[in-house]
């Protein structure tokens, strides 16, 4: 279906701007013939008085005019409010390249020669408002979009934070119970399935409260002057314990030159370098290696997440960083997955600036999940 043939235009109203009268109706009896309803002016003044009066929805444009030429006309017109996407077609019996480039620098769209061929002049005329309606049609679509995704983020926000309290007290009370004893095996059983089957679910909760937040841009980036190691080694800190459960080494390989100071949003960076780090464990076999390697190459600083677990097939790929993306490689310890840490991770990068891509490791097998900042643009401000 050709959705420019259902687009209705119809008393569609154009505006003639032209200081020869014979031309002007003439141009009207074609037009009202074709069903559009037609205003004159006969001069480029007396246009800017009739757009005042009735914005129209296309203008025919002489170029050669008594007071101000087409072509300052079309700059005025343009400036005016509304006006900007009005398609502006040139009536002149110009053809030269260098009045056409004039033409549409000054905000034209279109030109028709004189003498005016009726066929060709009618054929433009309704592509040009064919193209309006669509442009004006798409922007209203994306803008419902837009509108029903901000709504689905808050949505999300409001049931991801609602539901974490009753959550965080199953896990707590199941925690409590395991401890309460004596327990039977199944008894225990019941009890672990309960503490895992919510933090799983807690992990989703807070994954899908991140994301919401962060797609609503609602949580405006705090960006203060921060240590880039000491927020890596916290990181890596918090995960040794993690790690350790499955006989994971975590190790900090700085080669130096990484810049003192950057300004960050710490909170979110920190999520970022999390999510990579949890990420690396999850997948990693037990007693292996993680390692976080911090250098800075020319202005780019280059944070690469190093593990040495089965690395992603190729062809699966393309469902990194995406929303709920996963693939066929499965945590090693019986680990939960949501599929939007990536996603975050990604979107916290390009609200620095920068980028988080994945890259197979050539020495053996695993994965390198790189995390580029531009240390420049990031620089503490000099006073």
């Amino acid at each position: 279906m050709n959705l420019a043939e259902d687009v209705n235009i119809d008393a569609s109203r154009i505006l003639v701007v032209d200081d020869d009268e014979i031309i002007r109706k003439l141009l009207r009896r074609v037009l009202e013939r074709s069903g559009f309803v037609v205003d004159e002016a006969a001069s480029g003044e007396r246009a800017i008085e009739c757009i005042n009066a009735h914005a129209p929805d296309l203008i025919l444009l002489d170029v050669v005019m008594d007071g101000i030429d087409g072509f300052l006309t079309c700059r005025k017109v343009k400036s005016l409010a509304g006006m900007d996407e009005v398609p502006i077609i040139f009536v002149t019996g110009r053809s030269d390249t260098g009045s056409i480039v004039e033409g549409l620098d000054a905000g034209g769209s279109d030109y028709i020669t004189k003498p005016i061929n009726r066929h060709e002049a009618l054929a433009r005329i309704r592509n040009h408002l064919k193209m309006r309606v669509l442009m004006r049609l798409q922007r209203e679509f994306i803008d419902g979009l837009k509108k029903a995704n901000l709504a689905k983020n808050r949505i999300i926000g409001v049931a991801s934070h609602d539901l974490r309290n009753p959550l965080a007290s199953i896990r707590g009370l199941s925690e409590f119970l395991a401890d309460l004893g004596p327990l039977n095996e199944e008894q225990k059983d019941v009890a672990r399935t309960i503490q895992s089957t919510s933090d799983s679910m807690l992990q989703l909760v807070d994954e899908l409260l991140d994301l919401s937040v962060i797609e609503s841009g609602e949580e405006r980036s705090e960006l203060e002057a921060c240590q880039v190691l000491d927020l890596v080694s916290s990181s890596l800190n918090i995960y040794q314990f993690t790690a350790n459960k499955k006989g994971i080494k975590l190790e900090l390989d700085d080669r130096g030159g990484v810049a003192d100071l950057l300004m960050l949003d710490k909170m979110q960076f920190r999520r970022l370098v999390d999510n990579l780090l949890s990420n690396a464990v999850k997948y990693s076999p037990p007693e292996s290696r993680v390692r976080i390697i911090a250098e800075q190459q020319g202005v780019n600083l280059k944070l690469v997440v190093e593990d040495e677990g089965p690395g992603i097939p190729e062809e699966e790929r393309h469902k990194l960083f995406t929303d709920f993306g996963k693939t066929s490689v499965q945590p090693t310890g019986n680990e939960t997955s949501t599929g939007l840490g990536l996603s975050i991770c990604k979107k916290i990068a390009q609200s620095h600036k920068g980028d988080v891509y994945y890259e197979a490791r050539r020495d053996r097998s695993g994965s390198r999940f790189v995390l580029e900042l531009d240390a420049g643009v990031l620089a503490v401000p000099t006073v």
